[in-house]
């Protein structure tokens, strides 16, 4: 059961990183019949994620109560709607409302799965399995490119956007049908109690945690690497075909092959990471130094792609610094619950969330840098490049030298899940 869990999680994954990264893909044809600015393109970007910080907590606080699965199922059916909605856009506007209402609904989909996955594997296996989860963001975002410009170029925009809602909505009977809310037998016990344990959170202490070095570095860290998650998502295509000179079957290809190979490189880093910990049970060496290193590497691979322009290195440094630098996102949530395992999923989502604030600002920060380039587009890339190194670099330092989760929570929680999967073995 949990692996097909995961499986689904993955696809669902898939899912709504395809819906994020397509509104990139069809940039051109978008921009082209609106007649947008660079600055509006922005614009369009940025308004994703005005709403989705605060609905991931709201959603992720809310599947704490109720469970995972009524909450992804009404987000589910939600995506469906907007994405047939859109065959109803006809100005700028109406665009703009429909990717802010897609991102406030998307929002809680990442924390709550994380937290979701977290029920159903060991401390040992956490790695992998939220690396499988960021995995299928990638997929959806990078690896299913060519398909989705192929559709986009076949149907048009619209109607491969429909198309997506499409496979939201098998994904909600897959779900909903097809798998359980918790691996324990007594659920139904295990759960009155866990919501007597959220009545009594007391927010003066839960204020505290969340100032902590651990917290809010490990959230930085996050938050840093997220900038580059938007750059590409919303950027990377039209950087390649505008600078870099590819046409957009190339793009797309291109685009396809930089998801497929940090897949397996942030995959590897997180069971890197697992092996580490479970060897020697230390979070600093396992979790922290692995990915702490991994993020100050990757950003200096990003920046290289400054200094040589050469087509083939870009999608080799891309590559590299991609897979790097998103460990983080994988073993993030893991620090997060580690430090409040009852409410993972508000854990998580104040993680996911205050990462997914660089959604706000990356892609119309990226469009005025551009634009104070003037015609030299290059030149304006190579500066919000620079910005985003600098930024993951520095901040992936810090995470390195200031986080230290506590091992004696992660001991005494390791215990009770043993116990739990001992009495749930033949069910699950």
């Amino acid at each position: 059961m949990r692996w097909f869990i995961l499986v689904l999680l993955f696809f669902g994954a898939v899912i709504n990183f395809a819906d994020k990264s397509i509104i990139g893909l069809a940039a051109v044809p978008i921009m082209e019949e609106f007649d947008l600015s660079y600055a509006e393109w922005g614009l369009v970007g940025s308004s994703y994620y005005w709403l989705y910080p605060v609905t991931g907590i709201l959603g992720a606080a809310w599947a704490d109560r109720l469970g995972a699965k009524k909450v992804l199922g009404l987000v589910m059916l939600t995506w469906t709607v907007l994405q047939f909605g859109v065959l109803a856009i006809a100005a700028l506007p109406l665009l703009i409302i429909y990717r802010i209402l897609l991102g406030a609904f998307e929002g809680p989909f990442s924390p709550v799965a994380y937290s979701h996955a977290d029920k159903w594997f060991p401390a040992k296996q956490k790695g992998l399995a939220n690396s499988v989860i960021v995995g299928g963001g990638t997929v959806g975002a990078m690896i299913v490119a060519p398909l989705l410009v192929s559709l986009i170029a076949i149907f048009g925009w619209k109607i491969a956007f429909a198309l997506l809602g499409v496979a939201s909505l098998v994904w909600f009977f897959l779900f909903q049908f097809f798998t359980k809310e918790n691996p324990v037998k007594a659920y139904n016990k295990v759960q009155e109690k866990k919501k007597k344990k959220l009545e009594k959170i007391n927010v003066k202490d839960f204020l505290k945690l969340l100032g902590s070095p651990t917290a809010l570095f490990t959230t930085l860290a996050y938050f840093s690497t997220y900038i580059l998650v938007v750059w590409f998502s919303v950027w990377l295509p039209i950087y390649l075909v505008e600078s870099v000179q590819m046409s957009s079957a190339q793009m797309g290809y291109g685009v396809a092959i930089i998801g497929v190979v940090s897949v397996l490189i942030y995959t590897c880093v997180s069971m890197l990471s697992d092996y580490l910990f479970k060897k020697n049970q230390n979070w600093r060496v396992s979790r922290v130094f692995v990915v702490g290193g991994a993020m100050i590497t990757g950003s200096v691979l990003m920046a290289s792609i400054i200094f040589v322009q050469n087509p083939i290195w870009v999608i080799i440094a891309m590559c590299l610094a991609k897979g790097l630098t998103y460990s983080i996102l994988p073993i993030g949530p893991t620090i997060m619950i580690n430090e409040m395992s009852e409410r993972g999923g508000l854990m998580t989502s104040i993680l996911t969330s205050s990462g997914n604030i660089a959604g706000i600002v990356a892609p119309l920060l990226t469009g005025y840098i551009i634009s104070l380039a003037g015609g030299d587009k290059v030149a304006g890339y190579n500066l919000s490049v620079l910005f985003m190194a600098i930024l993951v670099g520095a901040f992936g330092l810090l995470f390195a030298i200031f986080v230290k989760p506590s091992l004696a929570k992660e001991n005494k929680e390791d215990k009770k899940r043993n116990l739990s999967e001992n009495r749930s073995l033949k069910y699950s």
